[in-house]
């Protein structure tokens, strides 16, 4: 069972991976970062078409999932502790989405050493070649943001190293928890009975997530989509469907088996209810600020400059997905346009849609959606 170390205290990171890309000395590592419940057995389906592409997929599970160090009851009190303060010491939920972030830091800065992938190479054509990608899906995208939040707090070696070799970051159908934001009530697709069995959470949670919604057109202007009405999956809307439209959990689609093997109902017995919690968007929106137009540090003149400068923001999202996803990406497109002028801002690319596709594009089309990365990353 492969893990990497992540922090002092021992904890790890569990991972499976695709290897090198016959024998490719300049392919691209892309480390994929699961969501809610769903852990990384979600991009399974994506391994065989990895080197046709000439990439190396790392698919990696966060703390608390199985493989990966199962969170203290400390850590878990620290998610859990009061409201986000304003002052520069942050409030308990910063601290602890700061380390979850770190962790994530901790294992590519592991992971490009241990393995030696090949550094990011300029062709003089204006392809790269070579690096590695992070691509996280949902609200895995709360961890990544935590991470590009506080990279200015990263040891100097790490960020020399970021530099070499890190290229892109990924949101792909980021979640309104992970930007912290709810979704307004005609987008509102998650709403988990706490009382049921953690495995009735976790079947209740995907067929919500994975099912198939009318085509959502995502705009700069929060306040259409604030006032959006209810959007139902196609399945309850009352009118005949497309069985291909049946939610990616339907057992046409995915077996008891498949689904137990790549989800983790423990998650909902305290974790994942700390995460959807009030008391922790304004941690979770200050990393996604952060990550995106105010990431600086004192280059030592004085001057602050951009953290890990060179990394290009990709979003990437699918029309039929669920309403949590479609707010999240309209938080960050109007989120894009109000900061364009801010010095420290980011250059975000918003891909066009990904059509006919849902929540779990990468179980339902993954050869498309291996196709769709490689001409991203």
């Amino acid at each position: 069972m492969p893990t990497a170390p992540v922090n002092q205290d021992g904890a790890v990171l569990y991972y499976e991976e695709s290897g090198v890309p016959n024998g490719s000395t300049d392919y691209v590592t892309i480390v994929l970062i699961h969501g809610t419940c769903f852990h990384s057995g979600i991009y399974r389906r994506m391994i065989p078409y990895a080197a046709d592409h000439s990439l190396r997929l790392v698919l990696l599970n966060l703390r608390g999932y199985p493989g990966s160090t199962p969170y203290s009851t400390s850590e878990l009190d620290l998610l859990e502790g009061g409201s986000t303060a304003s002052d520069d010491t942050g409030s308990p939920q910063d601290m602890a989405l700061q380390a979850r972030g770190m962790e994530v830091a901790q294992f590519l800065r592991w992971f490009i050493k241990t393995e030696n992938i090949p550094a990011i190479r300029d062709t003089g054509s204006g392809k790269l070649l070579g690096g590695l990608s992070v691509l996280s899906w949902s609200g895995g995208n709360a961890a990544t943001f935590a991470m590009f939040a506080h990279a200015d707090k990263l040891p100097g070696e790490t960020k020399s190293l970021f530099d070499t070799y890190l290229r892109s970051f990924v949101m792909y159908d980021p979640s309104s928890t992970g930007v912290g934001s709810p979704a307004p009530p005609g987008l509102k697709t998650v709403n988990v009975d706490r009382s049921a069995t953690f495995e009735e959470q976790a079947m209740q949670f995907g067929l919500q997530v994975g099912s198939f919604y009318p085509p959502f057109t995502v705009s700069d202007n929060l306040d259409a989509a604030r006032s959006h009405p209810p959007r139902l999956a196609l399945q309850d809307s009352g009118e005949p469907f497309d069985p291909k439209y049946a939610p990616s959990v339907s057992p046409s689609k995915m077996t008891p088996e498949e689904f137990k093997s790549m989800t983790h109902p423990q998650i909902m017995e305290r974790l994942q209810h700390a995460n959807w919690a009030a008391a922790l968007q304004a941690a979770h929106a200050k990393n996604m600020y952060r990550t995106l137009c105010d990431c600086t540090s004192d280059d030592g003149s004085g001057m602050r400059k951009k953290v890990l400068p060179a990394v290009r923001m990709h979003v990437v999202w699918c029309d039929m997905t669920c309403g949590e996803a479609a707010w999240a990406v309209a938080v960050l497109k109007r989120h894009a346009f109000d900061h364009a002028q801010s010095p420290a801002a980011r250059v975000v690319e918003f891909h066009p849609v990904l059509e006919g596709a849902n929540h779990f594009v990468q179980w339902e089309e993954p050869e498309r959606f291996v196709k769709v990365l490689a001409g991203i990353v």
